[in-house]
């Protein structure tokens, strides 16, 4: 008989070199290996394939074979402890955020701002009406407590032995499978990586070290010092003696990743160590061999950890956790730890409403995180078996001098964590905010025209009598367009080399590339147009925010565009501005430059404020931030405002109910030239154009035509253009 050989590597190296070749693949060729990403997309698929049947299976199997006894036993002791537990764990968690460097940050206007979170529907989320359902539409917690109630009900039932034989042939197919899935690891690790280090910028890597870095720093706290010296301030047993007792179990599932195989270690450490106490070895040895196996069902350590990367991960997009969000995170996402991460988190990133694509970071970490989460979640069962095996004999006792010296130690390394991994990551991490300069230095998508544009008003133009204001436009050839003298981003204004730029002048552009008409921007002060279209200095205006008092005096297109009310606030304020209904309840001071109509509207919505008016958005910022509460302006706007001050941020109580329409301004009773542009607005609303235009001004989405990524291939070696 063969022996069987030895593989000169073992998985967790190979995943290691395959980490390694996908960094220096990714670096190498850049862009080039984007593709890879659909290769590591179809190993995440593979390897979340498996994970909901296994849950099913292992959560009935494993509380099926208890008895009596041992279920209720479990549910006393255990799981007092268990929440002990977990609620240190959780406390640990959310100080994550207070680690993270406070890099200023800011984004582009988002739809998610103005619509208002969908609120969780708790009783279908954890009841399973139809568990079918719950399982098609991968709702976790409602499996959870179905296979928990089948478990829980098997308890007790004669002749279930069959029915648990074949339900142990199937877990072994199932485990079958995600052994194979996983023996493909490595391939999956360098496709993510290749794809990941080939396309992500810079400034990305950078924020990925601040999970690493917080992450390691807090799972060694956790496993080294919080958990074990939980055991010695509650049991008999000494610090020294825990830590010598179990570190080779600890290396091993560091090493390898794997709680389960270092399971049956920390069975005979826990027996070992209650052998050198005064406690009955017999029933002991009895506790350890049901919390063992039972506890492996419940979520530990480790995976309470993954709550850490939602709250990077909504730091990193700029949809950051509130605190008033915990709750809800808690409630949503525990249940779904019973399943397997992979599944949890982008259930998790989906309820807190966080970019989807930030899951390739936290598989991207993984490789990683997982063996100090491993680590954690070892120290965990040993913890959680140790103190339930004591507390069973009567022997947890708080000594309350102990309980205080645990506690000092526990906040100053906490502390310690916290300010040092703040402190090392601001000075380590060169963080370097550029959306300032992007905003301002945004040229036209495209150049279609060459207008003219006047920074000091030119003469008038002659009116022509007994003409149409569009016969006379179509006579010379030209088009005078009005411009908001005051810097009006992302509508109009010049940016950093003087090009007049923004949505409404590239759309006037386009305009008078369809007609052939040359274009002249004209500078213009004030919302009443009519004495500028009365004089013939201009023809028409850009944009304009409809109102009643103005159609008395000029005409309008049909709108092009609705925009969204919101407020303008102090970043460290936003959190103040969420709930409509206390902003009603208070004294506010609202800065405001629009019309009386809107004025009006905001004392009809907020009866309490008190309304500042201004001259302009660059006003409020720089001369009276400190006098008002709050800017009144419109979401897309002041998601610009907020690029180019990050101090600044948006506030969206109003939700997406209050829409401004905005319109082409034209002299009162030019019909003939509001319809040619209301037909041409229709054209351009049906055609695409002002979707891109409000893509890239508004959404910051620029066009395809990217200079590619930095790599040695292109930029060092020069193979590749």
């Amino acid at each position: 008989m063969k022996e069987k050989k030895t593989p000169i590597f073992s998985l967790s190296t190979k995943i290691f070199i395959a980490l390694l070749l996908g960094i220096c693949t990714g670096l190498f060729f850049g862009e080039l290996v984007a593709f890879l990403e659909t290769m590591g997309d179809i190993y995440i698929n593979l390897l979340q394939m498996t994970v909901l049947p296994y849950v099913i299976l292992s959560l009935i199997l494993g509380l099926g074979s208890l008895e009596y006894r041992q279920a209720v036993m479990l549910a006393k002791k255990g799981g007092l402890l268990l929440l002990l537990i977990w609620v240190i764990t959780i406390g640990v968690v959310f100080l994550f955020p207070l680690a993270f460097p406070d890099w200023k940050s800011s984004s582009f206007f988002s739809q998610g701002l103005t619509q208002p979170k969908e609120s969780i529907d708790f009783i279908k989320l954890y009841i399973p009406a139809n568990p079918f359902h719950a399982i098609a539409n991968n709702l976790v917690p409602a499996v959870v407590l179905f296979c928990i109630s089948i478990g829980l009900a098997l308890i007790g039932i004669k002749g279930k032995e069959r029915l648990m034989e074949d339900m142990n042939v199937l877990m072994e197919a199932l485990t079958r499978v995600t052994n194979f899935v996983v023996r493909l690891t490595p391939i999956g690790v360098f496709a993510i990586t290749a794809s990941a280090a080939g396309t992500m910028g810079l400034a990305e890597m950078r924020r990925m070290e601040v999970y690493l870095y917080t992450y390691v720093a807090f799972s060694l706290v956790m496993s080294f010092w919080i958990l074990p010296a939980l055991v010695t301030t509650l049991t008999p047993l000494r610090y020294r003696q825990v830590i010598d007792l179990t570190k080779d179990a600890l290396v091993t599932a560091f090493a390898t990743s794997s709680l389960f195989i270092v399971l049956p270690i920390l069975a005979a450490r826990s027996k070992e160590m209650i052998s050198q106490s005064d406690v009955d070895c017999e029933e002991a040895d009895a506790t350890v061999d049901i919390i063992i196996p039972a506890s492996f069902n419940f979520p530990h350590a480790g995976k309470l950890f993954t709550f850490s990367f939602i709250l990077f991960a909504g730091w990193y997009s700029g949809f950051e956790v509130e605190p008033a969000d915990y709750t809800v995170l808690l409630g949503s996402g525990l249940m779904s730890l019973f399943a397997n991460v992979n599944v949890a988190v982008p259930f998790m990133l989906d309820i807190m409403h966080i970019p989807s694509d930030t899951f390739q970071f936290f598989v991207a970490t993984s490789v990683i995180n997982a063996r100090f989460g491993t680590l954690l979640a070892a120290m965990h069962v040993l913890t959680l078996t140790l103190l339930t095996a004591f507390a069973m004999r009567g022997q947890v006792r708080v000594r309350w001098r102990r309980l205080f010296r645990y506690i000092l130690i526990t906040c100053f390394l906490l502390v310690t964590v916290v300010v040092g991994s703040r402190l090392f990551l601001t000075i380590a991490i060169k963080d370097t905010y550029d959306k300032d300069s992007l905003i301002a230095s945004m040229p036209l998508s495209k150049l279609r025209i060459q207008a003219t544009v006047y920074v000091d008003p030119p003469a008038a133009v002659p009116l022509l009598p007994g003409m149409s204001r569009l016969e006379q436009i179509q006579k010379r050839g030209m088009m005078r367009v009005c411009y908001d003298e005051d810097n009006n981003m992302p509508f109009s204004y010049f940016n950093t080399v003087g090009q007049l730029v923004g949505l409404d002048v590239e759309l006037v552009e386009i305009l008078g590339a369809d007609f052939s008409t040359h274009i002249e921007l004209v500078p213009a002060n004030g919302a009443d147009l009519s004495s500028y279209f009365n004089s013939g200095y201009c023809d028409m205006a850009i944009g304009q925010g409809l109102v009643p008092r103005l159609s008395t005096v000029q005409d309008y297109s049909i709108p092009y565009m609705n925009y969204t009310l919101a407020l303008l606030v102090k970043d460290y304020r936003r959190h103040e501005f969420k709930d409509f209904s206390q902003l009603q309840r208070q004294d506010l001071t609202l800065a405001i430059v629009a019309d009386p109509y809107y004025q009006k509207l905001i004392h009809t919505l907020l009866p309490r404020a008190e309304l500042l008016l201004i001259d302009s958005n660059e006003s409020f910022i720089e001369h009276y931030n400190t006098r008002a509460d709050a800017m009144v302006t419109l979401a897309e706007e002041g998601s610009t405002w907020s690029l180019l001050y990050p101090e600044y941020a948006v506030a969206t109580p109003f939700g997406d109910r209050i829409k401004l329409p905005v319109a082409f301004p034209v002299p009162l009773g030019e019909e003939s030239l509001a319809d040619l542009l209301k037909n041409w607005v229709i054209l351009k609303q049906n055609d695409g154009t002002i979707t891109d235009l409000y893509n890239y001004w508004i959404l910051g989405q620029q066009p395809q035509h990217h200079v590619p990524r930095w790599s040695i291939i292109r930029n060092v070696l020069h193979w590749v253009d």
